[in-house]
């Protein structure tokens, strides 16, 4: 409860801010770039709670969780692209401009600067979904777990309560051996007459790495692996992929030996609590804009700083300090390699992890919004310069603290949101406290501010310039807050297609791919590259977006071609492509082709010299 009382003061003094500073937006400047008015020290404090995010303290430190000490490399494409992006920002202010997308039409056209509002779309509404995921986790961590339920024979549970690991099994103490979970599955209005079985093997620490790549090798489905003294979730799969989550699609037909089954629900479910996470900010973004966000920010930023600067030493010294971890590591079994920092990632892994990050920072939306707010060219410059250091201490401390805590989460369930659980279980009452106020804080700020850029930049790129170019301040502010509410709207949509499908580090990943692939290199060639032509940046534009696009979502092929032909088409991938090849993710082809698109057609197109307007 004092978590959530914490958290609701943080939120009352938010939303006390964005109503005062509501009063103040007058204009499209106002709402947009605070009425270009930010200082270099307000403009670090907002940078900053913009950047470090969900992919940070939710994606980040979720890979260390799974990673250990070799998930401190991770924050190196934010290091080079920050020191790049402070030689940039100075040029960048200069164009006073409201939006990435009016730089690129500026300098290449109509035709270039629509496709950046596509990209920029899709990539920001991805990011904006998980966030919206990342709070509904939030959320339902501090709200607790109903008390747990003992499962009986000829109990009747729900596709949802199954898939979404409610159903656990906890093993006798010091038991190791195989078990099942035997149930009968809802063929339409009655049971199988067919017993099905969920397998469950329970093995010491030091056996659990085989028994998990035996299962893995033998592809076998509803069976999984577990270390002694632990706990199994019994995830089904396979069963009423045409059913309702709501349909009681399973029934324990007999108990599994040797343990005890129970069900242990939430008591605030995640699609629950992340409607509640998106209305709370859609509803917040829409008051004030960046007027209110960017001084909210002040206090977003102060409080991430504080937690996580305490935070680390407390965790270490409850997990025993380096020589405590690395008995625990060893104990699990399963984190060998917890306490290395080289040999774990390869260069193909380091190049999927790395770049997409450097790409994104680099020509962030979010991050020339606050630029073109700030008051001056030297003040963008000291600002940017000054989150080189600080955006790397954070990322830096984030991983150190999701890395020590993972020492004393054995449970890879817990393992998700690592540093949430810790908050409430490791650390003391009045830290924790603030600690899960600095995650939510965090998610707000990314947030409000990718779902700001898009309404701004369909304001200023497709309103202000094909439609109705002499509409009103009044008509523009109002305009734009709806648009705030349509993209939180197909950002939901967004998070409830992706809530399954993969960790929120994955998501990050992808999402950056796309805008850095499609936008970073024409608009850097915008800014520094006067040879660039309008045919150039329409080819690199679309071609970074198409590679990402078909790299990542490859499966859409399957909804073109017969079954046995998408079989055929798979295993030629899997059997006849080098290894090398189908490790790397979509962003080292699609930056590739895009900068090569970008750079050749330049070369083999004239270019005019006259500023092409948009």
């Amino acid at each position: 409860m004092s978590y959530l009382v914490a958290i609701f003061v943080y939120l009352f003094v938010l939303t006390g801010i964005a109503v005062y500073k509501s009063r103040q937006v007058k204009s499209q400047a106002d709402f947009a770039v605070a009425g270009r008015s930010l200082s270099p020290w307000i403009m670090v404090c907002t940078m900053l709670a913009v950047w470090i995010g969900t992919g940070s303290i939710v994606g980040n430190a979720g890979q260390a969780y799974r990673d250990g000490m070799a998930a401190l490399i991770l924050p190196s494409g934010t290091l080079i692209g920050m020191i790049l992006l402070s030689q940039i920002a100075a040029r960048a202010r200069s164009f006073e401009a409201y939006s990435v997308p009016e730089i690129i039409g500026t300098r290449y056209g109509g035709t270039a600067r629509l496709l950046a509002v596509i990209a920029l779309v899709i990539a920001y509404m991805v990011i904006v979904s998980y966030q919206f995921n990342a709070g509904g986790m939030v959320l339902e961590v501090i709200t607790g777990k109903k008390d747990p339920v003992v499962v009986k024979a000829n109990t009747e549970l729900t596709k949802f309560q199954v898939g979404k690991g409610y159903l656990v099994f906890k093993p006798d103490k010091d038991w190791k051996g195989t078990t099942a979970v035997k149930f009968n599955v809802k063929e339409r209005d009655t049971w199988s007459s067919a017993t099905e079985m969920f397998r469950i093997d329970v093995v010491a620490a030091g056996e659990i790495l085989a028994a998990q790549e035996r299962i893995r090798k033998g592809n076998s489905q509803n069976h999984v692996a577990i270390k002694d003294n632990n706990i199994a979730r019994a995830i089904i799969s396979g069963y009423g992929a045409h059913l309702s989550n709501r349909t009681n699609l399973y029934r324990i037909a007999s108990l599994p030996e040797h343990g005890e089954l129970i069900l242990s629900e939430p008591k605030l479910t995640a699609r629950k609590a992340t409607v509640i996470a998106a209305v709370f900010v859609v509803a917040y973004t829409m008051l004030a804009g960046l007027m209110s966000l960017a001084f909210t920010d002040i206090v977003t930023g102060i409080i991430i700083t504080v937690s996580l600067v305490i935070a680390f030493p407390v965790l270490l010294y409850n997990a025993g300090g380096f020589s405590g971890m690395e008995a625990a590591f060893a104990a699990m079994g399963d984190k060998p390699k917890h306490m290395q920092f080289f040999g774990v990632y390869s260069s193909t892994t380091l190049i999927n992890y790395c770049l997409p990050v450097f790409l994104l920072i680099l020509g962030d939306a979010n991050q020339y919004q606050r630029i073109f707010a700030s008051k001056d060219a030297k003040g963008a410059k000291t600002a940017v310069t000054v989150m080189i250091f600080l955006a790397l201490a954070i990322e830096l401390l984030i991983i150190a603290a999701a890395w020590v805590a993972a020492s004393m989460i054995p449970d890879p369930e817990n393992g998700r949101y690592v540093l949430i659980y810790a908050a409430k279980h490791f650390m003391p009452l009045a830290l924790g406290a603030l600690f899960l106020t600095m995650v939510v804080g965090i998610v707000i700020s990314t947030a409000d501010s990718f779902l700001l850029v898009p309404a701004t930049t369909f304001i200023k790129d497709i309103y202000l310039t094909y439609i109705n170019p002499n509409a009103r301040e009044k008509r523009i502010v109002f305009l734009s807050r709806l648009l705030v509410l349509a993209f939180g709207i197909i950002a939901y949509l967004v998070s409830l297609a992706f809530a399954e499908s993969t960790t929120v580090f994955q998501k990050a990943l992808y999402a950056y791919t796309v805008y850095g692939a499609a936008i970073t290199p024409c608009l850097v060639a915008a800014l520094f590259w006067k040879r660039a032509t309008r045919q150039a940046a329409i080819a690199s534009i679309l071609t970074g977006t198409i590679v990402t696009l078909a790299w990542s979502e490859g499966f859409f092929i399957k909804y073109f071609v017969s079954a046995d032909r998408y079989a055929a088409i798979a295993n030629y991938v899997t059997n006849r492509i080098p290894e090398y090849v189908t490790e790397l993710d979509a962003v080292l082809p699609a930056i590739c082709l895009s900068v090569i698109a970008l750079v050749v057609i330049s070369l083999f197109t004239k270019h005019k010299a006259e500023t092409a307007k948009g």
